[in-house]
């Protein structure tokens, strides 16, 4: 116990710092319950609120969600920058969000590692977290194998890695699994 103490006190210091793009899914599905009494986005903002107090001020964090307002892929609410100055305001945006429109899940992946490899550190955690019910609901792009092989090649060549949360009891946990 004395050990597993210290590494947890010493732990912020030690890493290395973090770059994490959060993607939430809005779309009319999260609106749906999850258990509880509680509904898929109102499970995954609660987690992605507790997931900021896990980070430091000095890690860079950006916003997005998916589909986006204008009824595009995603809408980005904060951009990757250091956290301290802009924690409150992204903790007040994620509890303000609302389900509405499609899934484009496999297009969101897609632009959010493209945004993250754009500058992506070795001195840093370079990581997409990914919290949807799983679906993709976008026809324009529907390769969930083509994806795959691009986050593997992210992930060895660039260190880039995506986690992924599904919410809800139907959530397609093979596609979020593949991912």
């Amino acid at each position: 116990p004395p050990v597993l103490a210290a590494v947890r006190a010493t732990w912020t210091e030690l890493r290395k710092p973090a770059r994490v793009l959060l993607v939430l899914d809005v779309s009319g599905s999260m609106g749906n319950a999850a258990g509880g009494g509680r509904t898929r986005l109102e499970l995954a903002q609660a987690a992605a609120v507790n997931g900021l107090a896990q980070l430091s001020d000095t890690d860079e964090v950006g916003l997005w969600t998916f589909p986006g307002q204008d009824g595009g892929i995603h809408g980005e609410h904060s951009p990757l920058a250091p956290l301290g100055p802009q924690r409150q305001q992204m903790i007040d945006r994620i509890r303000s969000l609302v389900p509405t429109g499609g899934t484009p899940l496999y297009a969101v992946t897609r632009q959010a590692s493209e945004a993250v490899r754009a500058g992506a550190s070795d001195d840093a955690i370079n990581a997409i977290v990914v919290m949807t019910d799983g679906r993709n609901e976008y026809p324009d792009d529907d390769d969930l194998d083509g994806l795959v092989r691009q986050l593997s090649d992210l992930a060895v060549e660039d260190g880039i890695r995506v986690f992924t949360i599904a919410y809800g009891r139907d959530a397609d946990l093979d596609t979020v699994t593949r991912i």
